[in-house]
Formats: structure tokens, C-alpha cells, sequence
């Protein structure tokens, strides 16, 4: 019996990318987005809103697993970096639901099927937690490193039932929609900037995160694994 996987915020970028390869290395993935995601037919698509508690439980309560062998939250949004003058609460909160507040939603009504299956999750975070964010607000950095603290208190807490949760750290990955929203000249600066000279594809975020999910994993919990070209080096 192949394992099943949740992929949330799987309809676009490193999310899409990680949940087309779970399926290409006979993972059982179900996407969860604002909307259904209809271009792949071998996918589930269900829809969910992370930042409504009602919205996260009415969908681990409706997909059809009894247990879950891996969950990736993979949900994100960033602002425009500004200086803390301009400072907006509800732009903050708007971050803050999606990026940290929808995380510790889904981790909560996911638990129990990954206790069933001794399960695995990986969270994406950002290289921006890891150091700062060039484009993205201070406000983005701050949610982000909110789920590293996430992740290593609920590594100690899950142990004991043996559901393993890790993060993955990547720097800027190549996607159509930071194509749309970086002029190519910044982008080919920035990648003169890089020690290995280009940004990430999807694929190679997505391989890393199927090895944290798989069954190859069996001792790694609380852990993150830099994907940066040898931007942030941890050696």
C-alpha cells in the first residue's frame, strides 16, 4: 500500500512541485488550497482556508485517510518590505494567520491521524528566517522564524508517539510567480551573488522534503536542511 500525504498549500510554487513529486515516487497526495487545484487528475485537490480553525477541521475531518503517513505546510504570503514606520497591524495579521497561525491549525487536526501512522511532517520555512529577507517585509522574517520555535518544541513533545517534524530552509526558488514579480535583471544580480550561480528549482526542494517524509528518515526530528546554493552555510 503506497503512503498518503497532505500537501498544504499545494496549488502553486514549492507546494504544487513537492505534491507532483510525492506522486511521481507513488506517494497518495491530497493538495489543500483556497480552491481546488483541477490540473491533475492522479492528485486529490480539496479546498481549505488555514486561517479559519472551522475551514482547517472540517478538512482533516472529510479527506478519506484514517491515518496520515506524511503532512507538508507549505502555505505562505510575504508583503513588501517597508520600514517599521509604516508599520500596519492588519497587514501583519494577515501574514501572521496564514504563516504561523495556519501551521500550528493544521498541525492540531492533523496530530492524531499522525500518531496513527507514526507519521512525519515537514514545514517549509524560508531562508529569511535563517538570516533576513531582501524583498519581504521584517514582518514576513517574523512568522517565519516563529516556525522554527515551532518546530523544535513540538520535535521534544511528539516523540513520544514517534511522529517525527522537520523544516525545510529555502532560499529563492524558481517559480513562475517570481518571474512575474522580479524584474530579470534583479533576479540574474541575485544569482550572480550565489556561490553555486542560479536559485533553486522546485525539484530540488521537493527531493529533500520527500526524504524527510519517507521512510528513509527514521531518526531526524527537529531539524532543518538548507537549500540556499551555499548562501548560509551550516557546516
Amino acid at each position: 500500500m503506497s503512503l498518503n500525504s497532505v500537501v498544504i498549500g499545494g496549488t502553486s510554487g514549492v507546494g504544487l512541485a513537492t505534491a507532483r513529486y510525492l506522486n511521481e515516487q507513488g506517494y497518495a497526495v491530497i493538495i489543500g488550497g483556497r480552491s481546488k487545484y483541477q490540473k491533475e487528475r492522479e492528485i486529490v485537490s480539496e479546498c481549505i482556508d488555514v486561517t479559519k480553525e472551522d475551514s482547517v477541521k472540517q478538512f482533516f475531518s472529510s479527506i478519506n485517510v484514517n491515518a496520515l503517513n506524511s503532512l507538508i505546510y507549505s502555505a505562505g504570503v510575504t508583503i513588501e518590505r517597508k520600514n517599521i514606520e509604516s508599520f500596519d497591524v492588519s497587514d501583519y495579521l494577515r501574514l501572521h494567520d496564514v504563516n504561523l497561525l495556519g501551521a500550528i491549525l493544521t498541525l492540531k487536526y492533523a496530530y492524531p491521524l499522525l500518531k496513527k501512522a507514526k507519521g512525519k511532517v515537514v514545514i517549509v520555512n524560508s531562508f529569511a528566517s535563517r538570516t533576513y529577507s531582501q524583498f519581504s517585509g521584517f514582518e514576513y522574517t517574523i512568522t517565519k522564524s516563529g516556525l522554527s520555535g515551532l518546530v523544535k518544541q513540538l520535535a521534544i513533545e511528539w516523540a513520544k508517539d514517534e511522529v517525527l517534524i522537520n523544516a525545510v530552509f529555502p532560499s529563492m526558488v524558481e517559480t513562475s510567480m517570481l518571474r512575474k514579480n522580479v524584474e530579470k535583471s534583479v533576479l540574474e544580480a541575485i544569482e550572480e551573488k550565489i556561490p553555486l550561480g542560479r536559485i533553486a528549482r522546485p525539484k530540488e526542494i521537493a527531493s529533500a522534503i520527500e526524504f524527510l517524509v519517507s521512510d528513509k528518515n527514521t531518526y531526524m526530528t527537529g531539524a532543518g536542511i538548507d537549500i540556499n546554493g551555499g548562501q548560509f552555510l551550516t557546516g
